[in-house]
C-alpha cells in the first residue's frame, strides 16, 4: 500500500493535504509534516496544506484552492475517515483520495487508498514512519511539526498509547535539532488569565449519579470571556481529568459557527466510543468525540455514559 501511494506522489504534479474540521495538534501535526517533507523533496509541484484554522495552528496559513484544483489533484486525507468531521468539498473533489488514519471508525466516504494503524499514538507517528519507509527527507521544519502532533495525542507522553515504537519514532524527530524547550512553550505556557478560565471551567463542572463529570458551555459563557469553542471544547476538558472519583467525564461545547454542540468524551477505565460513534462521531476507546444539534442531545449522551458504569 506504502509503495502505491508513493508511486501516486511521484505521479501528480498537484498535490492536496487536508484534515478534519477544528484541527487539534495531531491533525496539524500531521498534515504540516507531510506537507514541507514533500515541498522539500518535490519543489516543483504544486502542494497545498488546506483547511479551517484555529488557535492550535502555530506554523503558517492555510492555502485556498477551488474545486477544480482539487478534481486534478492526488489529496490527502489525514486524521479522520470520519464524513461529520470533513468539509464535503474536501472528500468529493479530488482525481485519487488517500486516506490516513490510526482511529477506530470504519470509512464513511469513498476512497482509493486507505493507509490505518490502530496501534499508532497519532497519525503523526503514522506520517513519520511513512516518510522514513519511502525514503522521503523529514526536514527540521517538518519534524517540528510532526513532533507536536505527537506530543499533542499522547499527552506529552503520558497516555496509554505511547509504545515503544512511538518513543522510537520520537526520537528519531529529536536528530533533526529541534527545539523542544520552545515547543513546549508555545503550546504549554499560559496567562494568567487563562489559568483564571480553567478555575471558573473546574469550579462550575456537575457531576451526573454515576460521577459522570461533564459541562455544559454555553455561547452566554464564550461571550463572557471572549473563548474560542476549540480552546473551550479540546483545551479545558482535560481539567475534569486525574481525579479518582470521576471515571468519565465529558465537555460539551456550543460553537456559533457551526450553530452545533461539540462533544468531547474521555475515560480512564471504561471504553466510551461507542457512545460518540452513536451519535456520528469516533476516534479511540478512551477519548472520542462527536458533534450534535441540541442540548437534550447532550443529556442523552450523558445517559448512555451513565450505563456503562455498573453498581
Amino acid at each position: 500500500m506504502e509503495r502505491e501511494v508513493f508511486g501516486l506522489i511521484e505521479r501528480f504534479d498537484s498535490i492536496v493535504i487536508a484534515r478534519h474540521k477544528n484541527p487539534d495538534l495531531d491533525a496539524y501535526g500531521s498534515q504540516f509534516g507531510l506537507y514541507y517533507a514533500l515541498k522539500n523533496k518535490y519543489p516543483e509541484k504544486q502542494i497545498y496544506a488546506i483547511g479551517d484554522t484555529n488557535s492550535q495552528n502555530y506554523f503558517q496559513e492555510l492555502d485556498i484552492i477551488d474545486d477544480e484544483t482539487k478534481k486534478k489533484s492526488l489529496v490527502f486525507i489525514l486524521d479522520t475517515v470520519a464524513k461529520q468531521m470533513l468539509n464535503e468539498a474536501d472528500f468529493i473533489n479530488h482525481s485519487q483520495l488517500v486516506l490516513i488514519d490510526h482511529h477506530q471508525n470504519n470509512p464513511d466516504i469513498e476512497y482509493d487508498y486507505y493507509i490505518r494503524d490502530t496501534e499508532s499514538s497519532s497519525t503523526s507517528e503514522m506520517i513519520a514512519n511513512l516518510l522514513i519507509s519511502l525514503g522521503i527527507e523529514i526536514t527540521k521544519e517538518s519534524a517540528r511539526a510532526l513532533y507536536m502532533g505527537i506530543i499533542g495525542d499522547t499527552g506529552r507522553f503520558l497516555y496509554s498509547s505511547t509504545t515503544a515504537k512511538t518513543l522510537l519514532t520520537t526520537s528519531k524527530l529529536l536528530k533533526k535539532n529541534i527545539n523542544t524547550s520552545e515547543i513546549h512553550d508555545l503550546i504549554y505556557l499560559e496567562s494568567l488569565e487563562s489559568r483564571k478560565i480553567k478555575n471558573i471551567f473546574f469550579n462550575s463542572v456537575e457531576y451526573t449519579k454515576k460521577n459522570v463529570a461533564y459541562r455544559k458551555n454555553t455561547q452566554e459563557f464564550l461571550d463572557e470571556y471572549k473563548l474560542d469553542p476549540n480552546f473551550v471544547s479540546r483545551g479545558l476538558i482535560s481539567q475534569m481529568a486525574g481525579i479518582k472519583e470521576i471515571p468519565i467525564w465529558a465537555n460539551f461545547t456550543y460553537d456559533k459557527s457551526q450553530d452545533r454542540i461539540i462533544c468531547e468524551l474521555r475515560s480512564r477505565d471504561y471504553p466510551v466510543l461507542e457512545v460518540a460513534k452513536k451519535y456520528g462521531g469516533g476516534g479511540h476507546l478512551y477519548a472520542c468525540g462527536c458533534t450534535v444539534n441540541t442540548w437534550e442531545d447532550t443529556d442523552n449522551i450523558l445517559k448512555d455514559l451513565n450505563k456503562l458504569i455498573k453498581g
